[in-house]
């Protein structure tokens, strides 16, 4: 091999670490962990802690868990963080940089859930570990969708929405949760993992279909 071609093969794996290293420098990533750790200290000694809420029974005093509010925000946050300030060019980005994000949000979603739901464990039961860890799923599903079609910088506000349907059309007269009500039902109900794994499946389809392919789609087959 020539001293060009090495040199040349040196200078583009240069540019692939530089590029790699600017992607995660201009992300949260740090930040998102440190969160997902407090939240964790948070919910191991105040998740169940009842706090009043509004609720479409107006004859029935309801109360929601603080951790069903906390995995939420836990599940949120990580898909936020794909925002940058060069959101725009990212827009039209080639499959490598699709491949660091991927791996980018693959990573800190991993790691923040399983910071945030190792240390509720560590107070919390493990039933209602299970129902947290079921709604983080439903939750990053969502936020998938929103941030998908509304910008990273919003995801959260389709997992906010549903979130407040839940709370408070989610219990029913006879003061039993809805079968809908996956952040809620106890751990071992099948509805709720179903729910919850087709909004993850959802999220997961609406973040492959990039701009373009979404394009491609509107557009129909070439005639």
């Amino acid at each position: 091999m020539s001293e060009h071609a090495t040199a040349s093969r040196a200078a583009e794996a240069s540019e692939r670490k530089h590029a790699l290293n600017l992607f995660f420098a201009i992300r949260s990533a740090p930040a998102v962990l440190a969160a997902a750790a407090l939240l964790g200290a948070v919910t191991a000694w105040f998740g169940l802690v009842e706090t009043p809420m509004p609720s479409a029974l107006a004859q029935e005093k309801v109360t929601l868990p603080l951790y069903r509010l906390l995995v939420l925000g836990v599940a949120v946050l990580p898909v936020v963080a794909l925002h940058s300030p060069l959101a725009d060019l990212e827009v039209v980005a080639t499959s490598r940089f699709r491949a660091r994000q991927r791996l980018f949000l693959a990573s800190l979603s991993a790691s923040s859930a399983a910071i945030f739901l190792g240390t509720s464990a560590l107070v919390i039961s493990a039933p209602v570990v299970e129902i947290m860890a079921r709604s983080w799923l439903a939750w990053f599903g969502l936020a998938l969708i929103s941030g998908s079609l509304l910008g990273w910088r919003l995801s959260w506000m389709l997992p906010s929405f549903v979130a407040v349907a839940l709370w408070y059309w989610g219990t029913a007269s006879s003061g039993q949760y809805q079968w809908w009500e996956f952040s809620a039902r106890p751990s071992d109900d099948l509805p709720s993992h179903i729910i919850s794994v087709v909004l993850l499946a959802a999220g997961l389809v609406m973040y492959a279909a990039t701009p373009w392919r979404r394009r491609l789609l509107r557009r129909g087959p070439h005639k």
